[in-house]
């Protein structure tokens, strides 16, 4: 049977029915998530307009909710025996950064507005509108498919812009005490660098962050002999760390690298050195290297540099890799079908909550709209594309999801 036929005069050409009201839908509900000002950990009742279109679907909501942070694990359990069954979920977050001060946005940050093909607002890229794509993309695929064999699943939080210790490390935590085994999970950031489907990431760097406090002796700028400036002090520090190859690249990996990211040091005066100065630095590194081991070389260089400091340390994430699986031939397979491109395997930009993920999970990759905007003033994301991305995920899920 033909599908019913629409002219829509803004598209100059005819489109079936159904895809309009999806991308009706995609659009909508990106608006309605934008308009919501959930910055991290708040989330504002995005996860309650999530859930409650799940449920209307057959899925069954847990809240996994911790003090302030917002989560909830949906599942929809598919058709085969126990024993056959395997799980797909998607996983996303509602919470975003701050709009910024002072920051030069052409509209107001929560306000959603479409603008020469673009969809503006806090969120649009990261990640609200992939959570809108996703949502579309099930709600079809239930729909067309009330029978899939397999079960699918949906992870979502308010904490993973912030702290990120109460959102999907809680959920995953409590569905490991369950021994909740998951096959295949999704992660909608923002992973497209110019064409949607161009890059996935199947894996993220670790992340160490570093604090020195390095201790001097004030005294005045005259007389240097009688003072200890601790600027000066670390300057062969901060040179070794930032200019070290701590390792070489690998296929997937970039070597590790270390970043100066904030220097605080102040005496009040200008002929007064500073008694102290404070260094945070950052590490990104890759499986050839391992949180001890950077941790024991600057610990070694300070010692030889004989710089007085206090130091704490903060292991954020480890890194990690999903291999080549049945998820990564899906994805490079239905983008490449769809689109024509053969998506770049990578594993940059920051840390994710595919960290967590992981851990319950045999295979874990990220897709998602352009990077380009998120995090800045005046975030958009291309309309076309999410609706792009909607379909590939539907096609991902039939790939997976329906038993042929």
């Amino acid at each position: 049977m033909l599908k019913r036929i629409s002219t829509l005069p803004e598209l100059g050409f005819a489109v079936p029915t159904q895809e309009i009201t999806q991308k009706k839908q995609i659009l909508q509900l990106a608006q309605h998530l934008i308009r919501k000002s959930s910055i991290s950990p708040s989330d504002q009742g995005c996860c309650d307009l999530l859930a409650e279109r799940l449920e209307k679907i057959g899925f069954e909501i847990e809240f996994m909710n911790q003090g302030s942070v917002l989560n909830f694990f949906a599942i929809k359990k598919g058709h085969a025996n126990s024993v056959k069954r395997k799980m797909l979920i998607f996983a996303g977050h509602t919470d975003v950064v701050p709009p910024g001060q002072n920051a030069k946005w052409m509209t107001p940050a929560f306000i959603p507005v479409i603008k020469g093909g673009f969809l503006y607002g806090r969120g649009a890229a990261d990640m609200k509108g992939s959570l809108a794509a996703m949502i579309v993309a099930i709600e079809q695929f239930v729909s067309e498919h009330p029978e899939h064999q397999h079960d699918l699943g949906f992870l979502v939080t308010s904490d993973e812009e912030g702290e990120a210790q109460h959102g999907t490390k809680h959920i995953v935590d409590i569905l490991r005490s369950r021994n909740q085994k998951i096959d295949y999970a999704i992660v909608g950031e923002p992973t497209t660098d110019k064409t949607l489907g161009d890059s996935i990431r199947i894996g993220r760097r670790g992340s160490i962050n570093c604090k020195i406090k390095v201790h001097g002796q004030q005294g005045h700028v005259g007389y240097p002999d009688n003072l200890i400036n601790p600027i000066h002090k670390t300057a062969k520090l901060i040179n070794k760390l930032s200019h070290k190859r701590w390792d070489m690249p690998s296929r997937y990996f970039p070597s590790t690298s270390c970043q100066l990211v904030k220097v605080h040091s102040e005496s009040g005066v200008l002929n007064v050195t500073p008694a102290s100065l404070d260094l945070w630095f950052n590490f990104r590194y890759s499986p050839r290297n391992d949180f001890e081991h950077i941790k024991s070389y600057v610990n070694k260089k300070i010692s030889k540099y004989a710089i007085d400091a206090d130091i704490e340390w903060q292991h954020e994430a480890e890194p990690y890799l999903t291999k080549r699986g049945k998820l990564r031939k899906t994805l490079q397979k239905v983008i490449h079908q769809e689109t024509g491109i053969k998506p770049k395997l990578n594993t940059a930009g920051g840390i994710s909550d595919g960290r967590f993920i992981k851990n319950i999970a045999s295979e874990v990759v990220e897709l998602g709209p352009s990077n380009k905007t998120i995090h800045q003033a005046n975030e958009r994301v291309n309309i076309e594309e999410l609706n792009q991305l909607s379909s590939l995920y539907q096609k991902i899920l039939t790939e997976l999801v329906l038993n042929k």
